[in-house]
């Protein structure tokens, strides 16, 4: 069969010109987008808890609105004019609004990279913690304290980020899952030669099984009592000199409310001094105020005591599903606190993360 007579080249319709999309494949239709859900598949994002923010938000400037107005009605009918009795009612509600609103302002809290290793600051706080870092640092997350630290190489930790109520708590417990287990194979990679690990002094020995007992933050909590002190000794060194003047001197002021804020703080626990007392084998942790009887957990009603790594503290389950907060690291005195946690792990969760 004899083939038809195909027509001239010159003939045939012009061809379409090719589509920008189709010569470079970065403009390709949904490129863009694809590359950006690759890249949000190695990324960890902490975020915050937007819905207790946006209340935080709604809450604290309505109620710094109204302290205001109730501040000016009392200045102006009864002649207040006393600075600290401003200062209590105003600056709470004003302080709660500012930070609510800022970090409801903020995309995430910090993300992780999951390929490249590192850790990304997405508020002031991180990022100006990250930017302390210095040659020989590196970055662990602390199962003691349930915070993310930069560990210098003299065995010092500067606090990057801790959980708090203000984070979205499956995001952080997801950060945290991932970063424990990368941070356990560097250890385990890299060894103690090349990496040494940064201990804390040892607890003083004892014989196994024996009682671990951890009081309070002696240092800590003294020096919050002294700086409590030194104000309110400003004030009445303000007092004092405003009486020789003959001047009017508001004594319940700015000072004193900061100074017997810090100094009840600081009194507090180191009266009550409760002291937390494990008996590893046995699992019962009771917790002896000074001058109190002691209380053990579980009590009646409970199920079982618990340590979560992902906010450095230690809970009471009751049979309702319902958590109580019985101890927490950061008030705790280091040494015998990481002793305790080491050997509660042991006991409870023995094949749980460690740090």
């Amino acid at each position: 069969m004899k083939a038809p007579n195909m027509a001239p080249l010159s003939d045939l319709p012009p061809m379409p010109p090719v589509p920008d999309d189709e010569l470079n494949p970065s403009r390709r239709q949904g490129a863009a987008a694809t590359a950006q859900d690759e890249s949000n598949r190695y990324l960890v994002v902490v975020r915050f808890n937007r819905r207790l923010l946006g209340w935080a938000v709604s809450v604290g400037w309505s109620l710094t609105a109204l302290m205001y107005a109730l501040t000016f009605y009392l200045m102006a009918s009864s002649d207040i004019s006393a600075g600290g009795f401003i200062f209590l009612v105003q600056f709470l509600p004003l302080h709660s609004a500012i930070v609510a609103t800022y970090l409801l302002t903020q995309r995430h809290c910090l993300t992780y990279d999951l390929r490249r290793r590192r850790v990304a600051g997405g508020v002031l706080q991180v990022n100006s913690a990250l930017k302390q870092w210095r040659d020989g640092d590196r970055l662990e997350y602390s199962i003691h304290r349930g915070r993310l630290e930069i560990v210098r190489p003299n065995g010092r930790r500067r606090n990057v980020v801790r959980n708090a109520f203000t984070i979205d708590q499956r995001s952080w417990t997801a950060f945290v899952d991932v970063y424990l287990a990368h941070q356990n194979a560097w250890k385990e990679s890299e060894g103690t030669e090349s990496i040494p690990e940064v201990r804390m002094p040892a607890a003083p020995p004892g014989k196994p099984g024996a009682m671990i007992n951890v009081g309070v933050r002696w240092r800590f909590f003294g020096i919050i009592l002294l700086i409590g002190l030194a104000y309110i000794a400003a004030d009445l060194a303000l007092l004092a000199d405003a009486d020789r003047r003959g001047a009017e001197f508001d004594f319940f002021g700015t000072l004193m409310l900061t100074g017997g804020g810090c100094a009840l703080f600081g009194t507090v626990p180191l009266v009550c001094n409760p002291v937390v007392t494990y008996e590893p084998g046995k699992g019962r942790v009771s917790v002896k105020p000074r001058g109190l009887p002691a209380r053990e957990f579980p009590r009646p009603g409970g199920e079982r005591i618990e340590y979560s790594i992902y906010n450095g503290a230690l809970y009471e389950i009751r049979l309702d599903g319902k958590r109580r907060r019985v101890a927490t690291g950061w008030a705790r005195e280091q040494v015998a606190w990481k002793t305790f946690v080491d050997r509660f792990l042991e006991d409870h969760n023995p094949t749980g993360p460690r740090s």
